[in-house]
Order: C-alpha cells, then structure tokens, then sequence
C-alpha cells in the first residue's frame, strides 16, 4: 500500500501533535514503516530529534553561552571520533540518557551493526559490541541526563572512564562516581585556559 490518503493534516497530527512513532502510525494503518518515513518527508513534516542529539543541542548551548566557538563534528564528519570541538582544541563527546526507573543509563558502546572496527582507539567488547577509549578520542565526556524536571550535566575528564567500560548507570539522587562532576563546566574552562597559557 502507497499510504496515498495519508494527508499532511493527519500525519503531522499523529507524528507531531500526539508524538507518535512512525512505527506506530504504520501499524495503525496497517503499513510498512517506511511508506510513513516517505510520506512524512514527502510532506515536509520534519523528524524529530533522538534523545543524542537534543542532549547535544542543550550543551551545543550551554557551552555557547559560556563563551566556547563550538564545532559539531557530527555535521563536519559523521566518522570523527568526538562529537564537539571547542574553540579548536578541546575535544566533547556527549551521552545523553533519560530517566528510567529513577536511573539513568548511558550506552558507551556501538552495536555489532555499526560495523565499527578495533583499533588504537577503539576496543571489541566480550558482547561483540565496539567500545571507544575515550581517553583517547576526547578530553571530556558530558554526560546529559534529562527528566521531566531537570537537566543533568556531568562534565567528566575522559581519563575517569574506564576503558572497554560498556555502559555506566546511576540515579541522579544517589551519591555516586560522577556526582562531584554535576555542573562542572569550570572543569572545560581550566583546560581552555590551560591550552592558552
């Protein structure tokens, strides 16, 4: 089935208005996921953004506010090793988690499907999944964490990430590893001041 009579009105009512997935509102007319990614982009009805890349939007932001030039490599080469650039140096990458249960969990490896491969900066885990050495691809990780009330931040140096670690997991209430790093943004500015010196 082409999906024909799906009109703009009642696409973007389910999509956008009632935030329904595509997957959904193919089973509701009893058709391929992908003829409503087509008519969606035919019509002009925008995909909405993943839980990466509206917690790289929020620190794309806040770091712009802070006074950082701010490269998103994502756009510049989708095979860089980080997600941001600041002011030509400082190297980001940013996961972003939201809450569930009253943790969040921030994946840190690649799906066997991505097809990344082990090399110096890359690791394979015992899963078969591709893990980075982030201290090795970046200077920082910003871990974003989004509930309903508030955004997390937690600036960490990439030197505290374990390498070959697959996924880190914590409540925001708890005290936790990464708790001293919750709004440490002075953490990117000393290594930017450090760069200059």
């Amino acid at each position: 089935m082409s999906g024909a009579g799906l009109t703009k009105e009642i696409l973007s009512r389910l999509y956008t208005k009632l935030g329904k997935t595509d997957k959904e509102i193919a089973e509701f007319f009893d058709l391929d996921r992908t003829t409503i990614v087509h008519n969606r982009k035919k019509l002009g009805i925008e995909a909405r953004k993943n839980t990466g890349q509206i917690g790289e939007a929020l620190v794309i932001r806040k770091l712009a506010r802070w006074g950082f030039k701010v490269q998103d490599m994502n756009k510049k080469d989708k095979t860089s090793l980080y997600d941001l650039k600041l002011n030509n140096h400082i190297r980001i990458e940013v996961k972003t988690s939201r809450l569930a249960e009253g943790c969040f969990h921030f994946s840190l490896s690649n799906k066997k499907e991505a097809n990344c491969i082990p090399s110096e900066h890359r690791v394979l885990s015992p899963t078969g999944r591709t893990v980075k050495i982030y201290r090795k691809t970046c200077d920082f990780v910003i871990f974003v964490g989004l509930t309903p009330e508030k955004i997390h931040y937690y600036i960490v140096p990439s030197s505290v990430i374990e390498d070959g670690k697959t996924t880190i997991g914590f409540s925001p209430a708890a005290n936790h590893k990464f708790k001293k790093f919750e709004n440490q943004w002075k953490l990117i500015r000393g290594e930017d001041n450090a760069a200059a010196n």
